[in-house]
């Protein structure tokens, strides 16, 4: 019996279907069982070592120094005070008495801390410079609101108008601080410059 392969039909193949993500939800879920598991067993493991101090030690501790105190003391005779009231001593506060640190330390000189200390050149502080003088004095307005001492000056550019926006002089050291304080409180762009006697 012969059989003829050209007839036989082939079996169907498989469909290729794109397997979908599984939804992000699950995966949350997942992770947070798989979080909360993996703590409970590393808590499991720490307590297991013997690590971990007992919750209860700052009371155990009190008790066992009241039973100290009730056997070092003569039956019949009344403990000398309660254990919470006697003070706590401790070595350290005497041995820190009797050590010294010997170090190389070089002494700071406070007087150019000092805010009254007079300055060797005045000081101005520049915020701007502007082509129109509207806007030039629209900052000199709005500075001088912050309470700094504002003058808007023409330098005097050949062939170019230049308004400039400048506080000062400033004579002490406190004086030159607090204004450069204020301006850096209120996000003001400043440059310091020497004052010039005219």
């Amino acid at each position: 019996m012969t059989q003829d392969f050209a007839k036989i039909r082939p079996e169907p193949l498989l469909e290729k279907k794109p397997a979908s993500n599984p939804p992000a939800w699950s995966l949350m879920i997942t992770g947070v069982v798989l979080g909360i598991t993996i703590g409970v067993f590393a808590c499991v493991l720490l307590y297991l070592s013997g690590r971990v101090p007992p919750l209860s030690q700052p009371a155990v501790a009190t008790a066992e120094l009241a039973n100290r105190a009730s056997a070092d003391s003569e039956p019949g005779t009344p403990a000398e005070s309660d254990p919470a009231e006697t003070p706590l001593e401790y070595e350290f506060y005497r041995e820190l008495q009797e050590y010294e640190v010997l170090v190389d330390a070089t002494p700071v000189d406070l007087s150019a801390q000092d805010p009254n200390r007079r300055l060797e050149r005045d000081y101005l502080l520049q915020t701007g410079a502007f082509e129109r003088r509207e806007l030039a004095e629209t900052e000199q307005q709005r500075q001088a609101a912050l309470g700094l001492n504002v003058f808007v000056k023409d330098p005097g550019i050949v062939g170019r108008s230049l308004f400039l926006v400048q506080s000062g002089p400033y004579r002490t050291q406190g004086e030159l601080d607090n204004a450069e304080t204020v301006l850096r409180r209120n996000s003001i762009p400043f440059l310091r410059l020497t004052s010039q006697s005219d």
